[in-house]
């Protein structure tokens, strides 16, 4: 599974729904959910799970880059429309305020996956790296935008920005945490831009 949607129109494959529904059971209940509770909850016999995901660790490297692109599409939802660069990236933080208010949400899958999954040789850990990694990029293309001398090292602060408000706002249960963070990224535009002008 790379992660993407079955195109439109197309009927999901068994492996798609597989994928689907143990990603929403490992968000929910951790990665922890036994094989045994997986078929029963997905419907499907433990045979056909094995057909597609040889072992536990193949289906929730499959699940986090199902996550990964999910992730990105909410994120860039915000970005739409907006009129300036400086706006789509502050845009990103609305859409992690939608996202907060959602009775489902409970914090970010991959930080979830690294915790519970302690062993740092575990395949999924490469998964969430990636995850990190092209987080990162995407939000430097739409830093670069914004005119500043070093998007690579302002797309770090404003994911840390990002990540910071996404902990928070499962910890004590607060959408506002995304709009604390988004003035906070205004701020760093701001003096970034500034830098590049002087």
């Amino acid at each position: 599974m790379n992660g993407k949607r079955p195109l439109g129109g197309t009927r999901p494959t068994k492996r798609d729904v597989i994928v689907e529904e143990a990603a929403r059971l490992f968000y929910e209940r951790g990665t922890s959910v036994g094989v045994d509770t997986l078929v029963g909850e997905i419907g499907v016999a433990k045979m056909t799970l094995y057909k597609h995901f040889p072992t536990k660790a193949d289906l929730i490297v499959a699940c986090l880059q199902h996550v990964d692109s999910r992730y990105r599409d909410r994120l860039a939802s915000g970005t739409r429309g907006s009129a300036s660069p400086r706006d789509r990236v502050l845009g990103i933080f609305d859409s992690l305020r939608d996202w907060f208010s959602t009775p489902s949400f409970r914090g970010c899958a991959f930080v979830n996956a690294t915790v519970e999954l302690a062993d740092p040789t575990h395949p999924a850990r490469h998964a969430v790296r990636q995850h990190k990694t092209r987080t990162r990029d995407w939000v430097a293309e739409l830093v670069t935008d914004c005119g500043v001398d070093d998007p690579t090292f302002v797309a770090r602060q404003i994911v840390q920005l990002m990540e910071g408000a996404i902990t928070t706002a499962l910890v004590e249960n607060d959408a506002a945490a995304a709009d604390i963070a988004r003035a906070t990224a205004a701020q760093v535009l701001a003096q970034a831009a500034g830098t590049a002008n002087t």
